[in-house]
């Protein structure tokens, strides 16, 4: 495939895809722009049009990523109990993450300042509001925030283990949904009891 085939926009798509192939074959720091032009098929200059460096490629990868978890979290249906919500968000999170270890791998890949990159810092702030929206039904205004961070770092743990092949020694790899499940809904009725304790927390 030659450069002259694309047509503006189609080379920033094919770019963005050729680095999840890229990062599912050697991890987010193991190739360069010139492989991921090569492998494309268009001169090793030709990514700069898109991309200023290696690090906006993965930033717009992870971006593509973020909005495809969004759009998950979208069709989750709304529950009437905190437990069973977080237990639904837990394992969503998990199998969103296994599907596609790649995609996850570069939404999260370590050295991206997510400050430095507008678009993609937005796009987590979304995610994290939209879980804040959902822990409002069930906790006080002022705790939403604090709680959405910590469901989101307990199903993200989960996940990370699950996609590095971490969980061999703890469960078999069919059951390792049963945990992020059981995991959250054992954080999910802690919350309640801390609410029950302080209505005005």
């Amino acid at each position: 495939m030659t450069e002259r085939g694309y047509h503006h926009g189609d080379l920033r798509n094919a770019l963005l895809a050729a680095t999840k192939k890229l990062v599912r074959e050697r991890g987010p720091r193991g190739f360069s722009v010139s492989e991921a032009a090569r492998l494309v098929g268009v001169s090793s200059s030709a990514p700069y049009r898109h991309f200023a460096d290696r690090d906006a490629m993965l930033a717009a990868a992870a971006l593509t990523g973020f909005l495809e978890l969004e759009e998950r979290f979208s069709q989750l249906a709304v529950l009437d109990d905190l437990t069973t919500t977080a237990a639904r968000i837990a394992r969503e999170y998990l199998d969103f993450a296994r599907e596609d270890p790649a995609r996850f791998e570069v939404m999260f890949t370590h050295g991206i300042d997510k400050a430095e990159h507008d678009e993609l810092l937005a796009q987590t702030i979304r995610i994290q509001q939209r879980l804040e929206a959902t822990l409002r039904r069930h906790v006080p205004e002022s705790d939403a925030t604090h709680r959405a961070a910590e469901l989101w770092s307990l199903a993200h743990g989960t996940a990370a283990l699950a996609v590095g092949g971490n969980m061999q020694h703890v469960l078999p790899e069919n059951r390792i949904g049963e945990l992020a499940e059981q995991t959250a809904t054992a954080w999910a009725r802690g919350v309640l009891a801390d609410v029950a304790r302080d209505p005005s927390s």
